[in-house]
């Protein structure tokens, strides 16, 4: 399956996956038939290896699809890419983990509580941790979480780390009870005494690095630098959510009448559409030439400079800056009629209110990294 194959499948669930996008708010979590149905079009193993039967395809077309899926429901599309993003970070992890995880399931999903939390305690083979992790998106159907932790190094300073266990040892704590991307499902997750071995570890300076950890051999898509290129699909997601906006309102624009106005001949409204449609394409010229140059990098066998990475963080979060403009104003134009829960408007608006939020697409972060960069300075942070 090449990624104009991927893309039209993804399309091709848009009408269903829009249908549902009012029931999967209330359920809080992706629906049991979505989850089937991105399983049937291949969708949820864009990134797993083809050793396991995965497409072990490249990040520009993982973003094409999420943003596809996006512009029929946000949650949806976030979920997905959270499963996404989690099989080439295991695609970095000690080949015993992959083989834990898809070795007899293949179908497998992998969850995570991202940030570093909970207790570690060093013991024979591994370790044993606890404690709770939010924002676990899709954890609902997963059968493995990525915990964050932080573990001691060979010298003994205390390294973040991701540490994979089974679903069957953790427990879910229903707290997903949010203004926007209601359908994610990102809810905490709570370990009492779980161990890891240490196959099952991985140091997020490894996650972010040029190599894969221990000299293995691995193809191009799992020598990305992970925080500098994977999130796109995340920031894909917006771009979904603002261009299926800027639609749906001229459409509804083209067709409605004030006070005996047709509002298409509002020059107020023409300038703001207008305006609107320049970000979101400035989103997506961004998109396209960071994933593609990334992508070149990696198979020509090249490690991207400082300058590549720091960019790629400053555009996956200006992405989200300006998608969030543009969805803005888009709302304000709907007028009155954008805040009843019947309108598209107000989830789109709210899905994207909630996406710009998360650690990754952070503006403020991103552009003084960005900033210090370009002044002769270190970024200020590790994981670039």
């Amino acid at each position: 399956m090449n990624e104009s194959q991927s893309v039209a499948r993804a399309a091709a669930l848009g009408d269903r996956l829009a249908a549902r996008a009012e029931r999967t708010e209330a359920e809080r979590r992706m629906l049991p038939e979505t989850l089937a149905d991105l399983r049937a079009a291949g969708l949820l193993r864009l990134f797993q290896p083809r050793r396991y039967g995965g497409a072990e395809a490249p990040l520009t077309e993982a973003t094409a699809v999420i943003s596809t899926l996006a512009r029929a429901c946000g949650s949806t599309a976030w979920v997905a890419s959270v499963y996404t993003d989690h099989s080439v970070l295991l695609g970095k992890f000690d080949p015993l983990a992959a083989d834990e995880v898809w070795g007899s399931t293949p179908d497998a999903l992998i969850s995570a509580g991202y940030m570093p939390a909970g207790t570690v305690e060093r013991v024979p083979g591994g370790w044993q941790i606890a404690g709770t992790w939010g924002f676990a998106s899709g954890c609902d159907h997963a059968d493995w979480l990525l915990l964050g932790s932080l573990l001691p190094d060979a010298t003994g300073v205390p390294t973040p780390s991701l540490c994979l266990v089974s679903r069957k040892e953790v427990e879910i704590e229903d707290n997903w009870h949010v203004l926007g991307l209601c359908g994610t499902g990102s809810k905490n997750i709570r370990v009492d005494g779980v161990h890891v071995p240490v196959h099952r570890t991985l140091a997020l300076t490894d996650a972010n690095g040029d190599r894969v950890p221990n000299g293995r051999t691995v193809t191009p898509l799992y020598q990305l630098p992970h925080v500098s290129t994977v999130p796109f699909m995340f920031s894909a997601t917006g771009l979904g959510i603002a261009e299926s906006l800027l639609d749906a309102m001229i459409a509804a624009i083209k067709q409605t009448q004030s006070r005996g106005q047709r509002l298409a001949d509002i020059q107020a409204l023409q300038i703001h559409v207008a305006e609107s449609a320049a970000e979101i394409d400035c989103a997506r010229q961004l998109l396209e030439r960071d994933t593609e140059q990334a992508m070149a990098a990696v198979e020509a066998g090249r490690i991207l400079t400082l300058k590549e990475k720091i960019r790629n963080r400053r555009d996956q979060a200006y992405m989200v800056k300006l998608c969030r403009s543009a969805v803005d104003r888009l709302f304000a134009a709907a007028g009155s009629r954008g805040l009843f829960e019947s309108h598209v408007a107000q989830r789109k608006f709210r899905d994207m209110c909630a996406m710009s939020t998360h650690a990754a697409l952070g503006w403020d972060i991103a552009a003084t990294s960005w900033g210090r960069v370009a002044f002769g300075l270190d970024p200020g942070t590790p994981f670039i």
